[in-house]
């Protein structure tokens, strides 16, 4: 009776077993994490980069599959918990591989999505890569990568500080209208002349030999590394996420780089 119950035990186990291999492997989750819960993620992007590392074993991945849930990895912490978990993770790597891959759900509000980033620069995160869903044939996961702002200093007086007049601002409404700094350039279901605009005024400062601060007399990098091609992009909290995403991509394809992400200053 005791092996019959044992021959059954393994049988099971066996089964589950199976069922897991043949889950991970299904082609319904391509885009999924394989280290945690199954995520809808931002689709139709075109211009994000095949970056097998953020699939890697050692890759460290929060994971927001829908409202008020947040993992690092197969693991679902507090919110408030998060930021301390990637440091442990994070603690020993090299500032060029500090990087942390966010999975975020299609519907979610920007704003949730933006609270994780500001807890992830309070640990000294400054670089995250937004899985979005690979093209097919893509050969491996698909990213937009970016930069998250240094906080602001509390003992500035903004009011004295004078703007960059070579920043560029890229922002989007509740209503997905787009502006270039202040200027109305389309809406978000067709932002060709956003993207053309932005183009033109990157193609210009290339041409000009407009660079970015302390790389005036570098010629230890490209030229085109030199240009000042940074892009800031912003939207309120109450935007979906999928729309921000689809923003970034379309700023990318202009020619930006970096691409830096507002997280300060938001409204509802």
């Amino acid at each position: 009776m005791k092996l019959t119950s044992l021959a059954v035990v393994i049988s099971f186990i066996a089964v589950l077993l199976f069922a897991t291999a043949c889950w991970r492997k299904s082609p319904e989750h391509i885009g999924f994490s394989h280290l945690g819960p199954p995520v809808t993620l931002p689709k139709h992007v075109s211009h994000a980069d095949v970056e097998p590392a953020a699939e890697k074993d050692s890759a460290v991945i929060v994971i927001l599959p829908a409202t008020e849930q947040y993992y690092v990895g197969a693991d679902q912490f507090p919110k408030e918990e998060v930021g301390e978990k990637v440091s442990r993770l994070l603690a020993g790597t090299a500032e060029a591989s500090r990087i942390v891959y966010i999975r975020a759900g299609y519907f979610l509000d920007y704003g949730q999505v933006a609270k994780v980033i500001d807890s992830l620069r309070k640990v000294g995160v400054s670089r995250i890569g937004l899985s979005v869903e690979s093209a097919a044939g893509a050969g491996g996961p698909s990213v937009l990568r970016l930069q998250i702002p240094p906080e602001p200093n509390e003992n500035d007086d903004l009011s004295k500080l004078k703007p960059n007049p070579l920043t560029l601002v890229v922002s989007i409404s509740k209503d997905l209208k787009l502006k270039l700094n202040q200027e109305l350039v389309g809406n978000l279901d067709e932002p060709t002349k956003l993207t053309q605009m932005l183009s033109d005024v990157l193609q210009k400062r290339k041409e000009q030999h407009v660079y970015k601060p302390g790389m005036e007399t570098r010629n230890d990098v490209s030229e085109d590394e030199r240009v000042e091609k940074t892009v800031v992009v912003k939207a309120q909290r109450s935007t979906r996420y999928a729309d921000v995403v689809r923003l970034i991509d379309a700023v990318k394809g202009a020619g930006a780089n970096p691409i830096v992400l507002q997280i300060d200053d938001l409204s509802d």
